[in-house]
């Protein structure tokens, strides 16, 4: 990613800096009032602060974090690859975890556009806004729960996995409800399915029910404290007369996938992937392999249940489908049972071989790879590092568009000194410290090529001004603070 386009996403877009934002803001002395959307971002911001701690600068910390990310993902794969298999040897349980792990990995590969908002959504689990910990929380929940549809499972390890299931769903829901569709709606469908094929009971997925109720009523009633944070929640999101437009764009951005070679295989090997889910989900109930069954089912039930939701609803934005993605590459962690079976003509042996060979040469690469982040870490975009000189020896207070000034405004010592307007000059308070706008009055206007500047305020259209050219950046410069920004509009455009 640091390598492609993509590294632009994950160091200085718009959505993805916000924790360098709030770090930046705190660390100023700022007092705190955020405008967050319906995500509070809790465990991404703990992770995020804990990275930071170890003094890597923003860049370096945002190379850390995605790390991080991904390791987390391989814990939550190794723990849902036990509770699927606890019967398999655990080095088959390693390596269908790293299997798994591989593949997402493979995908991140094959994603390098700038864009925040196309179908390249695994490689967002590297940032620490686009719902990467409720991704981890799908995958923790799945695993957890296949052991509840056991019908003869030990009384004392049911209610530990219950409480278990429980307490991630109120703390998933707590920081982003999303986990509702994503997980407890499927989840509860499949266990259904399963009860109407008497694999599993209609007592057992009454108490799965009952577990994802409390647990979603206790993170919603959570959340209650934190109102005055949240400007825009879930209901707001929500606009199912605008479906048939949500289908249309989720169409398009489809099609712009996979009308690339990467996209193509990308969407290929996901597609292969939930038809394949399927028949495992058939065989394994024929079989009564409850667990596999739950597995199994939501690699296909998850995407199914989260397509059809968000576009009845008329949601539009990508990062909503990442289900599509994660659910399926869960299947993979049963990938060594084929190979003990040798339904892949692959001798179980000779396969810990290869799996260690590839482990090693991995190991190998990563080194070589962290030297090659080290340096990249230490290199701003030299476009915002002329901007956040700029502004920082100016010792002033400028503005500018959302899309525009996130990235250098992550980057500046004093946050602050960047406010972000709408296109008419008014106060947007999206994802920002309300604070900003106690300085009703700014001295410059920030710009880049990407998106059009802001309308300047009535009144200035003949005052002095200079230009200051930073690559993809514009300073205009009115040198005294006479640009006022107005009030927050009630429907603001960015």
């Amino acid at each position: 990613m640091a390598a492609t386009d993509r590294s632009w996403m994950l160091y200085y877009d718009s959505e993805t800096v916000l924790p360098a934002l709030v770090r930046g803001s705190v660390l100023a002395g700022q007092p705190q009032d955020w405008a967050l959307s319906a995500v509070l971002f809790i465990p991404e911001m703990g992770v995020y602060w804990a990275v930071a701690a170890l003094g890597f600068g923003v860049k370096g910390t945002f190379i850390l974090n995605a790390v991080v990310n991904f390791l987390l993902l391989y814990g939550s794969l190794r723990l849902l690859s036990g509770l699927v298999r606890p019967e398999r040897p655990r080095s088959r349980r390693i390596v269908g975890a790293l299997v798994a792990f591989a593949a997402t990995v493979f995908l991140t590969f094959l994603e390098n556009s700038s864009r925040w908002d196309s179908f390249e959504v695994v490689s967002l689990l590297a940032t620490g806004t686009f719902y990467g910990t409720t991704v981890l929380a799908s995958v923790l929940s799945t695993g957890l729960a296949a052991p509840l549809a056991v019908p003869r499972a030990s009384p004392r390890r049911r209610a530990v996995l219950e409480v278990a299931l429980l307490v991630i769903i109120a703390v998933a829901t707590l920081t982003n409800p999303l986990i509702l569709a994503w997980e407890a709606v499927p989840l509860a469908f499949v266990f259904a399915l399963l009860a109407r094929r008497r694999i599993t009971s209609w007592k057992l997925a009454g108490r799965l029910g009952a577990v994802l109720t409390i647990g979603a009523v206790f993170g919603l009633i959570s959340r209650i404290p934190f109102a005055s944070l949240i400007t825009k929640d879930g209901p707001a999101y929500a606009k199912p007369s605008a479906a048939v437009g949500a289908g249309l764009y989720f169409l398009k951005q489809f099609s712009d996938l996979a009308s690339t070679p990467a996209g193509t295989v990308e969407m290929g090997f996901v597609v292969a992937l939930i038809l394949s889910a399927v028949i495992v989900f058939r065989s394994s109930t024929r079989d009564g392999d409850v667990r596999t069954a739950v597995l199994a089912g939501m690699a296909w039930a998850a995407p199914l249940v989260v397509v059809v939701g968000m576009v009845a609803l008329g949601g539009v934005g990508t990062r909503y489908f990442q289900p599509i993605f994660f659910a399926p590459l869960c299947l993979l962690v049963l990938v060594p049972e084929l190979l003990a079976q040798r339904t892949l003509g692959v001798h179980w042996r000779r396969a810990r071989v290869l799996v260690a060979s590839i482990a090693g040469v991995c190991l190998v690469g990563s080194g070589l790879v962290a030297l090659t982040l080290r340096d990249s870490a230490e290199a701003l975009n030299p476009d915002i590092g002329c901007v956040d000189a700029w502004i920082t020896s100016s010792q002033r207070t400028g503005a500018g568009r959302f899309w525009t000034i996130r990235g250098p405004k992550a980057y500046l010592r004093d946050p602050g000194q960047l406010i972000q307007v709408d296109k008419s000059f008014g106060a947007y308070q999206w994802l920002t410290n309300r604070t900003d706008y106690a300085t009703k009055n700014v001295s410059f206007v920030l710009s880049d090529t990407e998106y059009p500047a802001p309308a300047l305020p009535v009144g200035v259209e003949n005052d002095p001004r200079q230009t200051i050219r930073c690559g993809r950046y514009t300073i205009t410069d009115f040198v005294s603070p006479v640009l006022v920004i107005g009030p927050a509009s009630t429907n603001p455009v960015p």
